[in-house]
């Protein structure tokens, strides 16, 4: 039965531990080995950010399909389905860290984790030529981050936190579109939301109701879904119901599950059930999203 392959790194069985929080490497160090191509898979608990330097190639990001150009970033959350393929003159660098870790990096501003919930992708161009500050304050980080990763310096580890800090932001920055001046949440209003999130990707099969939701956080669900609606524009509930839409579309898309096992695996005890929900939210039938969506996902040949 195929399912959607989950590694730890590329090609790495998923129950094999990451060593170390933190893991670099240039793009054709991996790619190259693969005729320039990584297959789409997903992480079950890593954060990855992908630069291209130079070179070209396309990103698959569940179900978009994106482009790789010189001077380009992406972020994949985990459980995110992502492929690439790389042109053979292509530079660059990814990197790898556990979601523990990036809670960590950002602990100082948790309401830029919510940017990270989703995949981005973004091409900013020569920052030399850029009005934009968040453009050079990251394509520094970057290039900073790039040296250091192929130097032996004296405490390179905690250099390369401090890059990998800095970078995140100018990603975030760029990825809010409010620049370094935007208005920021209380501390506490931030961390609700952030357990909040965690809490959803614990319970999201178990359809557990929202009062439970706000009870182990210590809430009301109407504190929580002012929360909800503050840092995210959507209600607590909207937010649960988009993460079970998001794992059924990436069943439907990479995996050979029929449409009652993937009701199944996500909690529905009826398939006419789950089939009247994902259409109300997506407005298709599951078996029609399946059908449209393969048919638009890029075939898989090696990048020119």
């Amino acid at each position: 039965m195929k399912t959607v392959p989950t590694y730890s790194l590329y090609g790495v069985n998923s129950n094999e531990p990451l060593l170390e929080q933190l893991h670099f490497e240039s793009i054709p160090e991996r790619s190259g080995i693969n005729d320039w191509e990584i297959k789409p898979h997903r992480h079950e608990r890593f954060f990855q950010v992908l630069y291209v330097h130079q070179g070209s190639g396309r990103a698959l990001l569940d179900d978009r399909e994106y482009p790789l150009g010189s001077r380009t970033v992406v972020t994949v959350p985990p459980r995110c389905v992502h492929g690439f393929r790389f042109t053979p003159d292509v530079d660059g660098i990814v990197i790898t860290m556990t979601d523990h870790y990036l809670h960590t990096l950002l602990a100082g501003v948790p309401d830029a984790l919510p940017l990270f919930e989703r995949p981005y992708h973004d091409q900013f161009g020569d920052p030399a030529r850029s009005e934009r500050d968040d453009a050079t304050v990251l394509a520094g980080a970057l290039e900073l981050f790039r040296a250091e990763m192929n130097a032996v310096s004296l405490w390179r580890g905690a250099a390369l936190s401090a890059l990998l800090s800095l970078l995140l932001v100018g990603i975030a920055r760029r990825a809010s579109g409010a620049g370094a001046t935007g208005a920021q949440p209380a501390g506490r209003t931030a961390r609700h939301f952030q357990q909040f999130q965690q809490l959803v990707e614990a319970r999201f099969r178990n359809h557990q109701d929202l009062a439970g939701y706000a009870d182990t956080l210590g809430i009301s669900p109407t504190q929580l879904n002012r929360i909800c609606q503050q840092l995210a524009g959507r209600s607590a509930l909207q937010l649960i119901h988009s993460r079970l839409i998001v794992e059924a579309q990436r069943d439907l898309l990479y995996s050979d599950l029929d449409i009652k096992q993937i009701a199944s695996t996500l909690g529905f005890a009826d398939a006419a059930y789950f089939a009247r929900f994902f259409a109300k939210h997506v407005g298709q039938a599951p078996s029609a999203f399946r059908q449209n969506g393969r048919a638009r996902l890029p075939a898989p040949q090696a990048a020119r």
